[in-house]
C-alpha cells in the first residue's frame, strides 16, 4: 500500500521534467499557426475587415486555438502559457499591419505609375528649344519652373502616401478622418482588445468542465 500510494507522487517531478521541450514544441507550433492565420486575414475580402469586430475574431479564434493545442500537447495552463499567447497575437496582429501595409504601398505605387500625364509633358518640354525672344524665353523658364515644383510636390506626396501613417489612416477613412496620431491610437485600440479577447477565449477553453453526478457518485464510492 506504501508503495501504490508513493507512486503518484513521482509524476509531476517527471512531468516538469518534460514541460520545457514540450512547451517548446507547443510554441513552435503555435509560430506557424499564428503566421497561417494572420496570411489568411490578411487576404480576405474588404468587406469581411470590420473595423474593431475584425480584431476581436482575431483575439477570439487565436486564443482559442493556440489553448486548445496547449491542452493537447499537454502544456499547463499558467501565467506562462497566457503571456506566451499574447505575445503571439500581437506578434500576429502586427504581422497583419506589416502585410497589409507592403499591399497598400504596392497599391499605391500602381496608381502613380499609371498616371504618364508628367513624364509626357516632361518629354515634350524637354525635346523642345527654348524661344530665343527675351519675354518668351523667360515665360518658357517659369513654366519650367512651375513643372519641377509640381513634380517635387507629387514625389513628397508619394512619399507621404507611402508611409505607415498613411496606411492607417487609410483603414479608418470609411468612418472618420483622424490625423497623426489618431490612426496609431486607434490600431493600439484594436490590438488591445484582441489581446482581451484572445485572454477571454483562452480562459473559457481552459476552465475545467464540471463533474457529472455519475463521476462524483463514482469518487464517493472509490473514497
Amino acid at each position: 500500500m506504501n508503495f501504490m500510494s508513493d507512486q503518484p507522487s513521482e509524476s509531476p517531478p517527471a512531468q516538469q521534467r518534460h514541460s520545457p521541450a514540450v512547451f517548446i514544441q507547443w510554441l513552435i507550433v503555435s509560430l506557424i499557426l499564428i503566421t497561417a492565420l494572420s496570411l489568411l486575414a490578411v487576404h480576405l475580402p474588404e468587406r469581411l475587415k470590420l473595423l474593431l469586430v475584425y480584431a476581436v475574431v482575431y483575439g477570439l479564434i487565436s486564443g482559442g486555438a493556440l489553448t486548445t493545442l496547449a491542452i493537447k500537447l499537454g502544456v499547463p495552463a499558467k501565467r506562462t502559457l497566457m503571456l506566451s499567447i499574447v505575445c503571439l497575437v500581437i506578434l500576429g496582429q502586427s504581422l497583419i499591419l506589416y502585410l497589409s501595409h507592403q499591399r497598400y504601398q504596392e497599391a499605391t505605387q500602381r496608381q502613380f505609375k499609371a498616371d504618364q500625364t508628367s513624364i509626357v509633358i516632361d518629354r515634350m518640354l524637354r525635346s523642345g528649344e527654348p524661344p530665343e525672344d527675351p519675354e518668351a524665353r523667360k515665360e518658357y523658364e517659369q513654366v519650367i519652373e512651375q513643372f519641377e515644383k509640381a513634380k517635387a510636390e507629387r514625389r513628397d506626396k508619394e512619399q507621404r502616401l507611402l508611409e505607415i501613417s498613411s496606411y492607417l489612416q487609410h483603414r479608418i477613412s470609411p468612418i472618420a478622418t483622424l490625423k497623426s496620431p489618431w490612426p496609431h491610437l486607434f490600431w493600439l485600440l484594436e490590438l488591445i482588445l484582441c489581446c482581451l479577447a484572445a485572454i477571454w477565449a483562452s480562459r473559457q477553453v481552459a476552465k475545467p468542465e464540471p463533474e457529472s453526478p455519475i463521476d462524483q457518485d463514482r469518487d464517493e464510492t472509490g473514497s
